[in-house]
């Protein structure tokens, strides 16, 4: 007999998206996000449309979904639509005592609700167990794991005809997800029917047209949400009933033991996602002991690695976990840690005792712990106890204490910092820090072309080493590390070499004439069906490439990333890259990055590689596409800060950019050209404000509409990401409706007088 939870009030969320209606649901004894897409978007449309209803749970990063198609025959189309039900919500809890056919010993918990079928409807395809085998499914091109399907069974309820349940044990042998489907007792004109068909490879079902009653459920170990008041600082409670939308979604995605990187394909771990987020919200999180904050900074700080400080990127838990292992003949059922976000310069200190892998994962830590510990007075208060806790997650890290973890990370970051730092050392690119050998991916931008085929990141190089620099320097001065008596002025000493002589090696001038034959050429190739606005560019033109090739030659590739150094924690020292910055972000593409539905985190209209146009697409990952947190609120952040810095300095006499006393009037022209950017970049996040909470958006361009009451026609439509093709035909990615660091709007706002 089934119970129900009843927390009051329960976490309720409803997010359309279209096509993708999200429905949220959160209470003491479980957790689970619902997506219906009904129809799915396609770009084949000579194929039957496909659609689907799945279930998320974050604890194991589980999942469930079912695609259902229409009978070949009919003519009418198919829809599916949730009901609502007699709580006044499309899900309620549903809980299943732990002797209920469990081997797990645990309560099978999960949601319940109704659903509709308009005709008649053929079961086609079943995945039950982690979100990550529905994602190589969706996302690779109809990529299946055999073994995985060869355990869903599809039965009658009670050996009748009036009800299916569909099932499969996962491979820990214990843990069983579930999917119960049953007409409604005592209907006649919505009562529907289901037959099972036994085919010779495999067992579908027949849905006829009705309402059905649906539970989906299984037996693993839930996590506690965390409620909004245990969330936010007290003072900022206000917003629970201010901005009830994205309140509840980061409290979905906030547990007591760690915070989860988006929903629904992101329902676990991912450490830069952890710490950005904690970067760009840490004003308004609880802090404190079992506070947000601690509760962010002791999940990253539990899985760095004690062997050599790597910070873990992404943990591979629950089903899809032991799926991997049966792969290969074995039985595993505890979590892995992967990390391979992990930076590695040349340095000879290091070549022996890690493997050499991606980048920008470690350099976070000492700057949220600094920011953290070292920059509020509950950190300060804190510092001693925080850092002396043990521990216990990973068996070769119990005992270690949180100081011992985190001075292994900033030892290994000094230690790739010092062959740049040498006399001499900033001669050659080769001493900057690089992607492993064979590695197309290593920071945010972890497409396989998300950085075109560079080797060396830009951000990773001129914002967060310095910065990571100089928050070990912080972190040094304020006892954290108190055996290291020199930390302090090494680190602050590389990190000035870094600030002033990293950006060179990144830095590109294209003269005015060859930027617009650029631009032109990259219209006339068909990768932008808009005006070339070579009118835009009047003066030479300088970009930050987004990376340098193998042999230290620049991708020109525009991009977004100046403001990595983790929310601009400390005053960007070059005037020139804040030029460049604004520069793009006050041109409208694809002479620099603006548009109407947001900044674009990506422009390859002035790289010479005619690859790099058909890589960067409206379709792209990390193309021609905006990103809420990267293009939008760290950009927003970072203009406030450096703006924020250079007004202090008319009050203090401090100069906060080490070329305004060489150049006073290249100085105050950037700061106003930062003052109308900021303005310009507020306004656009203000017309797109529906879509901030969303991971990624996209647009086309439409000839018949008119750009901002200008005279030439055609302006930039907001689209999906998922309804554009990619690049190379692949399965296309489905941006989460809510991601965790798009959040990030809740501690932003908007300061009119940096505008003026």
């Amino acid at each position: 007999m089934a119970t129900f939870a009843k927390t009051e009030p329960p976490l309720y969320l409803h997010v359309f998206d279209p096509p993708f209606e999200n429905y949220f649901y959160a209470d003491d004894s479980v957790s689970c996000q619902a997506v219906l897409a009904s129809p799915l978007p396609r770009t084949d449309h000579e194929s039957p449309a496909l659609h689907r209803l799945l279930f998320a749970w974050p604890a194991g990063n589980s999942g469930a979904a079912v695609f259902f198609k229409p009978v070949e025959t009919e003519d009418s189309d198919l829809g599916i639509e949730l009901k609502t039900g007699p709580h006044g919500r499309t899900l309620d809890a549903i809980k299943y005592e732990s002797d209920y056919a469990s081997r797990s010993g645990c309560p099978s918990v999960g949601v319940s609700g109704l659903v509709e079928f308009s005709n008649t409807a053929i079961l086609s395809l079943a995945i039950l167990g982690s979100v990550r085998s529905i994602r190589d499914y969706t996302e690779g091109n109809g990529i299946l794991n055999p073994k995985v399907q060869a355990g869903v069974r599809i039965r009658e309820i009670d050996g009748t005809k009036r009800g299916i349940r569909i099932s499969r044990v996962w491979f820990d042998g214990k843990t069983t997800t579930q999917l119960t489907f049953a007409p409604i007792d005592g209907a006649t004109k919505d009562t529907g029917a289901i037959d099972i068909i036994n085919g010779d490879y495999e067992t579908t079902a027949r849905f006829a047209p009705g309402l059905y009653f649906f539970e989906a459920h299984m037996d693993f170990p839930q996590i506690p949400y965390m409620h909004p008041t245990q969330l936010l600082k007290p003072s900022f409670h206000h917003l629970i009933s201010l901005q009830p939308d994205p309140v509840q979604s980061l409290s979905f995605l906030c547990t007591s033991k760690k915070i989860l990187a988006g929903a629904w394909r992101f329902l676990t771990y991912f450490g830069r996602d952890s710490m950005i987020t904690f970067l760009l919200l840490n004003s308004i999180l609880s802090e404190g002991e079992h506070g947000a904050i601690e509760t962010v900074l002791s999940a990253v700080l539990e899985r760095v690695s004690c062997i050599d400080g790597s910070v873990c990127h992404e943990e591979n838990i629950g089903d899809y976990l032991a799926a991997q292992a049966a792969l290969y003949g074995e039985v595993d059922s505890e979590p892995q840690y992967d990390y391979k976000m992990v930076a590695l310069a040349f340095a000879h200190s290091l070549s022996q005792r890690i493997d050499p892998s991606q980048v920008d994962t470690d350099f976070f830590l000492p700057i949220a712990m600094k920011q953290y510990l070292v920059d509020t007075s509950v950190g300060r208060e804190r510092l001693v106890p925080f850092l002396r806790t043990r521990a216990a997650l990973i068996p070769s890290n119990e005992g270690k204490t949180y100081g011992q973890l985190l001075k292994c990370t900033c030892e290994k970051i000094l230690s790739l910092s010092e062959l740049f730092s040498e006399p001499g050392g900033q001669t050659t690119y080769k001493n900057l820090v690089a992607l492993k050998d064979g590695q197309p991916v290593g920071q945010w931008r972890d497409s396989n072309d998300g950085l075109g085929g560079g080797r060396y990141p830009y951000d990773v190089n001129t914002a967060l080493m310095p910065a990571a620099l100089r928050a070990i320097a912080g972190l040094a001065r304020a006892g954290a590390f108190q055996e290291e008596d020199g930390w302090d002025s090494l680190a602050n000493r590389r990190a000035s070499v870094w600030e002033t002589s990293s950006l060179n090696f990144f830095t590109v001038k294209i003269p005015r004439i060859e930027a617009q034959q650029r631009l032109e050429r990259y219209k006339s190739s068909g990768a932008f069906l808009g005006p070339s606005r070579t009118d835009q560019i009047d003066e030479d033109l300088c970009l930050q490439a987004v990376a340098l090739r193998d042999d230290g030659s620049p991708i020109e590739i525009m991009h977004t990333d100046a403001f990595h150094s983790s929310d601009s924690v400390c005053v960007y020292q070059h005037l020139l890259a804040l030029d460049i910055l604004t520069s793009s972000i006050l041109r409208t593409f694809p002479a620099g990055l603006y548009t109407s539905v947001g900044v674009l985190i990506a422009n390859p209209a002035y790289s010479f590689d005619p690859s790099h146009a058909r890589m960067f697409t409206t379709g792209a990952y990390h193309g021609t596409v905006v990103w809420a947190w990267n293009s939008l609120a760290m950009l927003a952040k970072g203009l406030e800060v450096q703006l924020c810095a250079m007004n202090a300095a008319e009050k203090t006499g401090i100069d906060p950019v080490t070329t305004k006393s060489t150049d006073p009037d290249f100085y105050n022209n950037v700061r106003a050209k930062m003052k109308h950017a900021y303005k310009k970049l507020w306004d656009v996040i203000e017309v797109n404000a529906r879509h901030l909470s969303e991971e990624v958006w996209s647009w086309r361009w439409d000839e018949n509409a008119r750009w901002n009451r200008e005279n030439d026609k055609g302006e930039f439509v907001f689209a999906p990401l998922s309804h554009l093709p990619t690049p190379d035909g692949a399965g296309q990615t489905e941006s989460n409706a809510r991601q965790l660091w798009s959040l990030a709007f809740l501690a932003l706002e908007r300061w009119r007088e940096l505008e003026v």
